[in-house]
């Protein structure tokens, strides 16, 4: 990443690097939980035992509150960045930057997307497809 502290690109909270393992560097917002990482740490976050406790430790409320915000922009480069949901768990909707290939994860989202249950199928069902933000 090219700057230590990014902001949040969801609340006025900073983006501070946290460390877990030898390979996950991601950095997480002091404010709603949030976590913003690359793809290849993100592979790396869902294989680590017990990632998910020490590196998504905000509210869930929180971040599913933050699901309804648009023209959200990327902390590295500025960009506009899509909002995706995962392929496996719809219910899961995260933003993605086109650009460097950044995600934001909002609290909660990264547990969520760790481990796919039964009730997983549920939420996909109930949440529905995510909507498109016309950005």
């Amino acid at each position: 990443m090219t700057r230590e502290v990014l902001e949040c690109p969801k609340c006025p909270g900073e983006l501070m690097p946290h460390t877990y393992g030898r390979k996950i560097q991601v950095h997480r917002c002091t404010d709603c939980g949030g976590l913003w990482c690359k793809p290849d740490v993100l592979l790396e976050m869902k294989k680590e035992w017990m990632s998910e406790a020490v590196l998504d430790s905000g509210d869930p409320k929180v971040g599913a509150a933050l699901d309804r915000l648009d023209n959200i922009v990327c902390p590295e480069d500025g960009a506009q960045m899509e909002k995706t949901a995962d392929e496996r768990q719809t219910h899961i909707w995260y933003e993605a930057c086109p650009e460097c290939g950044g995600m934001f994860f909002d609290a909660g989202e990264f547990t969520d997307l760790k481990y796919d249950t039964f009730m997983d199928r549920v939420r996909d069902f109930v949440k529905g497809v995510r909507p498109d933000a016309g950005g």
